[in-house]
Protein backbone atom coordinates (compact mmCIF):
# COMPACT_ATOMS: atom_id res chain seq x y z
CA UNK A 1 0.00 0.00 0.00
CA UNK A 2 2.84 2.39 0.73
CA UNK A 3 4.33 1.86 -2.72
CA UNK A 4 0.99 2.59 -4.30
CA UNK A 5 0.86 6.01 -2.62
CA UNK A 6 4.57 6.67 -3.23
CA UNK A 7 4.33 6.23 -7.02
CA UNK A 8 1.86 9.10 -7.63
CA UNK A 9 3.94 11.33 -5.32
CA UNK A 10 7.12 10.50 -7.27
CA UNK A 11 5.31 11.04 -10.56
CA UNK A 12 4.06 14.42 -9.39
CA UNK A 13 7.57 15.40 -8.23
CA UNK A 14 9.05 14.31 -11.56
CA UNK A 15 6.41 16.29 -13.42
CA UNK A 16 7.17 19.39 -11.34
CA UNK A 17 10.90 18.99 -12.07
CA UNK A 18 10.21 18.69 -15.80
CA UNK A 19 7.99 21.77 -15.78
CA UNK A 20 10.61 23.67 -13.78
CA UNK A 21 13.37 22.62 -16.18
CA UNK A 22 11.21 23.68 -19.13
CA UNK A 23 10.65 27.09 -17.58
CA UNK A 24 14.37 27.52 -17.07
CA UNK A 25 14.97 26.60 -20.72
CA UNK A 26 12.54 29.36 -21.68
CA UNK A 27 14.45 31.81 -19.50
CA UNK A 28 17.69 30.83 -21.22
CA UNK A 29 16.14 31.41 -24.60
CA UNK A 30 14.86 34.77 -23.45
CA UNK A 31 18.29 35.58 -22.04
CA UNK A 32 19.90 34.48 -25.31
CA UNK A 33 17.50 36.71 -27.22
CA UNK A 34 18.50 39.59 -24.95
CA UNK A 35 22.18 38.86 -25.56
CA UNK A 36 21.59 38.72 -29.32
CA UNK A 37 19.61 41.98 -29.24
CA UNK A 38 22.36 43.68 -27.24
CA UNK A 39 25.03 42.38 -29.60
CA UNK A 40 23.04 43.69 -32.56
CA UNK A 41 22.63 47.09 -30.88
CA UNK A 42 26.35 47.28 -30.10
CA UNK A 43 27.16 46.51 -33.73
CA UNK A 44 24.76 49.24 -34.90
CA UNK A 45 26.28 51.74 -32.46
CA UNK A 46 29.80 50.81 -33.53
CA UNK A 47 28.89 51.33 -37.18
CA UNK A 48 27.26 54.67 -36.37
CA UNK A 49 30.37 55.69 -34.41
CA UNK A 50 32.62 54.82 -37.36
CA UNK A 51 30.41 56.78 -39.77
CA UNK A 52 30.44 59.77 -37.41
CA UNK A 53 34.22 59.62 -37.01
CA UNK A 54 34.65 59.48 -40.79
CA UNK A 55 32.63 62.68 -41.01
CA UNK A 56 34.78 64.21 -38.26
CA UNK A 57 37.97 63.30 -40.16
CA UNK A 58 36.71 64.78 -43.42
CA UNK A 59 35.53 67.97 -41.68
CA UNK A 60 38.80 68.28 -39.77
CA UNK A 61 40.82 67.93 -42.98
CA UNK A 62 38.86 70.75 -44.61
CA UNK A 63 39.21 72.96 -41.54
CA UNK A 64 42.94 72.26 -41.40
CA UNK A 65 43.38 73.08 -45.10
CA UNK A 66 41.59 76.37 -44.46
CA UNK A 67 43.85 77.13 -41.50
CA UNK A 68 41.03 76.96 -38.97
CA UNK A 69 42.40 74.09 -36.81
CA UNK A 70 45.81 72.59 -36.03
CA UNK A 71 46.84 69.35 -37.66
CA UNK A 72 46.83 67.73 -34.21
CA UNK A 73 43.04 67.74 -34.34
CA UNK A 74 43.12 65.96 -37.69
CA UNK A 75 45.51 63.38 -36.29
CA UNK A 76 43.33 62.87 -33.24
CA UNK A 77 40.23 62.39 -35.41
CA UNK A 78 41.99 59.90 -37.68
CA UNK A 79 43.35 57.94 -34.73
CA UNK A 80 39.91 57.80 -33.12
CA UNK A 81 38.51 56.45 -36.38
CA UNK A 82 41.23 53.82 -36.70
CA UNK A 83 40.74 52.81 -33.06
CA UNK A 84 37.00 52.41 -33.66
CA UNK A 85 37.67 50.32 -36.77
CA UNK A 86 40.15 48.18 -34.83
CA UNK A 87 37.53 47.61 -32.18
CA UNK A 88 35.16 46.00 -34.68
CA UNK A 89 37.77 44.15 -36.76
CA UNK A 90 37.04 40.46 -36.50
CA UNK A 91 39.85 39.00 -38.58
CA UNK A 92 43.52 39.10 -37.61
CA UNK A 93 44.43 40.22 -41.13
CA UNK A 94 42.08 43.20 -40.79
CA UNK A 95 43.71 44.17 -37.50
CA UNK A 96 47.16 43.94 -39.10
CA UNK A 97 46.05 46.15 -42.01
CA UNK A 98 44.46 48.74 -39.71
CA UNK A 99 47.53 48.85 -37.47
CA UNK A 100 49.72 49.35 -40.55
CA UNK A 101 47.42 52.14 -41.72
CA UNK A 102 47.73 53.78 -38.30
CA UNK A 103 51.53 53.63 -38.53
CA UNK A 104 51.43 55.11 -42.04
CA UNK A 105 49.14 57.96 -40.96
CA UNK A 106 51.35 58.74 -37.98
CA UNK A 107 54.52 58.67 -40.10
CA UNK A 108 52.91 61.19 -42.43
CA UNK A 109 51.99 63.50 -39.55
CA UNK A 110 55.33 62.95 -37.87
CA UNK A 111 57.01 64.28 -41.00
CA UNK A 112 54.66 67.25 -41.07
CA UNK A 113 55.35 67.95 -37.39
CA UNK A 114 59.11 67.81 -37.92
CA UNK A 115 58.75 70.20 -40.84
CA UNK A 116 56.69 72.57 -38.70
CA UNK A 117 59.28 72.41 -35.92
CA UNK A 118 62.04 73.30 -38.39
CA UNK A 119 59.99 76.28 -39.58
CA UNK A 120 59.19 77.28 -35.98
CA UNK A 121 55.48 76.65 -36.56
CA UNK A 122 55.15 73.91 -33.94
CA UNK A 123 56.90 72.90 -30.77
CA UNK A 124 59.20 69.93 -30.40
CA UNK A 125 56.73 68.53 -27.87
CA UNK A 126 54.10 68.07 -30.58
CA UNK A 127 56.55 66.23 -32.83
CA UNK A 128 57.71 64.00 -29.97
CA UNK A 129 54.14 63.16 -28.97
CA UNK A 130 53.37 62.11 -32.52
CA UNK A 131 56.56 60.04 -32.65
CA UNK A 132 55.64 58.34 -29.37
CA UNK A 133 52.16 57.55 -30.71
CA UNK A 134 53.69 56.22 -33.94
CA UNK A 135 56.02 53.97 -31.94
CA UNK A 136 53.04 52.72 -29.93
CA UNK A 137 51.21 52.00 -33.19
CA UNK A 138 54.22 50.12 -34.54
CA UNK A 139 54.30 48.00 -31.38
CA UNK A 140 50.60 47.17 -31.85
CA UNK A 141 51.22 46.42 -35.52
CA UNK A 142 54.01 43.98 -34.67
CA UNK A 143 51.82 42.36 -32.01
CA UNK A 144 48.96 42.04 -34.50
CA UNK A 145 51.30 40.41 -37.04
CA UNK A 146 52.51 37.96 -34.38
CA UNK A 147 48.93 37.18 -33.35
CA UNK A 148 47.98 36.56 -36.98
CA UNK A 149 50.96 34.25 -37.45
CA UNK A 150 50.06 32.35 -34.27
CA UNK A 151 46.45 31.96 -35.40
CA UNK A 152 47.42 30.29 -38.66
CA UNK A 153 47.52 26.48 -38.51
Amino acid sequence: MRIATLIPTLAAAALLLMVSAGAKGGENLSRQEQIDASAKKVKELQNERIATLKAVVETAKVLFQNGRIDFEEVIDAQLQLLDAELEVAEKASDRVALNKKMVDVLKQYEGLAESNVERARASRVVALKIKARRLEAEIHWEQAKAAEANAKP
